[in-house]
């Protein structure tokens, strides 16, 4: 650590030593003190106003000690103890159930809640398919109660049916949705009606062609044989029977009636149509084998005989014929 000490402590004690300094000197030479010079009197004032003047300004000296540190070691006892944390297993065998029962009480509250929903919202959504497009597909009169009973069900849902049992609410919606969903069959059932009869001729006619071609002995089908065109006839002609004694069904349709003819049963003749007779239209043609090749004629062999048919060549004995003989021109 630094430690200051004033100025004006110093000075004091060098005052007090000059002081002794001098009495021992007088008593050694036994004479009294002297008297001051005029120099020695300046010097003196000099130093009085010099240290005055630094008790004035408050300077201090700066003293650096180095404290001595001590070290010093104790040792203390370190007990320790080993202690299992946690739940034991019959808590935690405890804890697990309670929480399976919240998460089934949890799941049963929200189940609850979706079946009412469900009930609520097919109220909603039934109410307006009966002002739109299922207006045509029920009677009046079983509208009018039907809808009487919509609204029944929703002023329930928000007095006595508001925290009943999910099963509840399950009944309830089966019970409504008996007459909304056979209007809604009887709509769906008119708008592919049509689509599905049309198919069903479709097929029809492409039989009825085909069988136009085999009699033609059309080259696309003569390989068909009299027992294929027999069944095309048979199936086509009990299909074209059924098709005739739909349309006559469904030429006055009762819309809020069940249908006479569903679309599934137009399906399931189109199916049997197809089934019957497209693999026969279909049956590929016998492959027929091509015939062999003759055999390329062998060629003669060189410096052998010609073939005894080759006509000699005459050449030489015309170019004789031609030539005249030389004794007869001497002779002329």
């Amino acid at each position: 650590t630094r430690i200051q000490v004033p100025v004006e402590e110093e000075k004091k004690e060098e005052k007090k030593e000059e002081k002794k300094e001098e009495k021992m000197d007088t008593e050694t030479n036994g004479v009294g003190p002297s008297e001051p010079t005029e120099n020695q009197a300046e010097e003196t004032a000099e130093k009085i106003e010099k240290s005055d003047s630094e008790m004035k300004e408050g300077e201090c000296e700066v003293i650096d000690e180095k404290p001595k540190t001590k070290t010093k070691t104790i040792q203390t006892p370190l007990t320790v103890t080993s202690a299992k944390e946690g739940f034991s297993d019959k808590e935690l065998l405890a804890a697990q159930e309670r929480e399976n029962a919240m998460i089934a009480t949890d799941k049963l509250i929200r189940d609850r809640q979706m079946a009412k929903n469900s009930v609520e919202e097919y109220v909603y959504s039934i109410r307006d398919k009966l002002y739109g497009k299922l207006e045509k597909f029920m009677k009046e009169q079983e509208k009018e109660a039907y809808m009487a009973e919509l609204t029944k069900t929703e002023d329930w849902l928000y007095d006595e049916g508001e925290n009943c049992q999910k099963q509840v609410y399950i009944d309830k919606l089966a019970s409504l949705r008996k007459a909304g969903d056979a209007a809604e069959l009887r709509y769906v059932e008119a708008e592919a009606r049509p689509g599905a009869m049309n198919l069903l001729a479709h097929s029809l006619v492409h039989v009825k062609k085909a069988i136009d071609l085999i009699e033609q002995k059309d080259e696309k089908y003569d390989h068909l044989t009299d027992e294929d065109k027999a069944t095309l006839v048979a199936k086509t002609t009990e299909i074209d029977q059924v098709y005739n004694v739909y349309c006559t069904k469904l030429t006055a349709v009762d819309l809020t009636s069940p249908p006479p003819v569903t679309v599934s049963q137009i399906n399931d003749k189109k199916k049997e149509l197809e089934d019957k007779c497209n693999p026969i239209l279909n049956k590929p043609k016998p492959k027929v084998e091509p015939p062999p090749a003759p055999a390329a004629e062998e060629a003669p062999k060189e410096g052998g005989d010609a073939p005894a048919d080759t006509p000699m060549d005459s050449t030489p004995d015309a170019k004789s014929e031609e030539q005249p003989d030389p004794a007869s021109m001497e002779l002329d």
